[in-house]
């Protein structure tokens, strides 16, 4: 870490108070503010000689950073490794400055750190420079100055793991904030962790004997009540033979009044599977195309995982040979596995697009008389 100072030089008299040392009085208190405000620190002098200049130094004094001092040019700010000018310099206000406050006997140096960053953070001493005496003797005091900072997620986290049925892995989340910030994990669903909780501490999550149930993204959110916090999205992806299951395993429909039958299943598994419709003829399972019979669909549901598939064959027209079984086929490198739906004659048609039933013409008028009747009836019997 560089080391920053600054330093006003004191031109007093050569004259010690009642023979006493120079000293700094009292604590320097911690400051804690945002990033983008201004930060003070105050060193509070008795007993100043002449010669003798009240310094403030970025870090901890040690002999390197003591050797690296340098005056600028208005011989009043002292910097180290010039590095005096923040990001104000062009409106007029420099990084950083000492304010200069008689208090009686007592003189307080504040020390004045504008535009705080993240860098700016950490101890800052206040040490009282004297000729021809060896640095170890100046006497000095800290002060800390904490620059308060939102928690950012490190660029370098993997946001994608891969791994079989059976395996382990350990999410790791790398976040920086200033106070340290903490971490939790928890799934985006809602639902329990692996481990039973529905959410754990710490910066990584540890993941044993991993099922497919495991598959889904992890959310890493960490907080040091600096607004706003940082979240950061993992997916985990696990490797499984695929599995398929009808919405419905029987569906009926009337056969040779133009109506269609609908067939449904879902499929999951990872690699994401591929799928195919197959029929039973005439004691052989058949793979079935699109075509002016079939209609085969891939469809979203809100319903499903992000993993799963829904899948839907339509039998246009249903025919008398269409009533038998149909097979929803999955595969992938892992395995292969299907679903059974049977297509069965119904008397009526069946689904949400049945036409719906006209009371006009002959029906109509059938009905009409029929309700004129019994209600002609009624009245009779209720008259006596």
């Amino acid at each position: 870490m560089y080391q920053t100072a600054v330093c006003l030089l004191v031109g007093l008299l050569a004259i010690s108070v009642n023979g006493q040392l120079p000293e700094i009085v009292g604590e320097i208190f911690p400051e804690v503010k945002p990033v983008g405000s201004t930060g003070y620190l105050n060193c509070t002098v008795v007993n100043q000689q002449e010669g003798q200049k009240v310094c403030w130094q970025k870090g901890k004094m040690d002999d390197s950073s003591i050797a690296t001092f340098d005056i600028s040019e208005d011989d009043r700010i002292l910097v180290a490794n010039n590095i005096a000018q923040g990001e104000r310099e062009d409106s007029g206000e420099p990084k950083y400055e000492i304010i200069v406050s008689k208090l009686g006997l007592r003189t307080r140096y504040t020390l004045i750190v504008r535009v705080l960053s993240d860098e700016d953070s950490g101890f800052y001493t206040c040490f009282i420079r004297q000729q021809n005496q060896n640095w170890e003797t100046w006497p000095s005091k800290l002060g800390e100055l904490m620059v308060q900072v939102a928690p950012v997620m490190s660029k370098i986290m993997e946001s994608v793991y891969e791994r079989a049925v059976g395996g382990n892995i350990t999410l790791a989340c790398l976040t920086f904030g200033n106070p340290a910030p903490n971490i939790t994990w928890k799934r985006e669903d809602g639902h329990r962790l692996p481990n039973g909780n529905f959410q754990s501490r710490g910066a990584n999550l540890s993941l044993i004997n991993l099922n497919k149930k495991d598959r889904g993204n992890y959310i890493c959110v960490a907080d040091n009540s600096v607004r706003p916090p940082a979240r950061f999205t993992v997916e985990v992806k696990i490797f499984y033979s695929p599995s398929c299951r009808a919405v419905q395993d029987t569906v009926g429909q009337a056969q040779n009044r133009r109506f269609n039958a609908k067939l449904e299943c879902i499929v999951e598994g990872y690699p994401t599977p591929s799928m195919h419709w197959e029929k039973l003829q005439n004691g052989r399972r058949m793979m079935i195309n699109d075509g002016d019979d079939y209609r085969t669909e891939k469809m979203s549901s809100a319903v499903t995982l992000i993993s799963d598939t829904w899948y839907a064959l339509k039998v246009k027209n249903v025919q008398a040979n269409d009533y038998t079984e149909y097979y929803c086929v999955a595969n992938n490198k892992y395995g292969t596995n299907y679903t059974t739906i049977k297509l069965f004659e119904t008397m009526d048609c069946q689904g949400p697009n049945c036409p719906s039933i006209s009371l006009g013409g002959a029906s109509g008028l059938a009905a009409c008389t029929l309700t004129m009747f019994v209600t002609f009836v009624l009245i009779h019997l209720f008259k006596y």
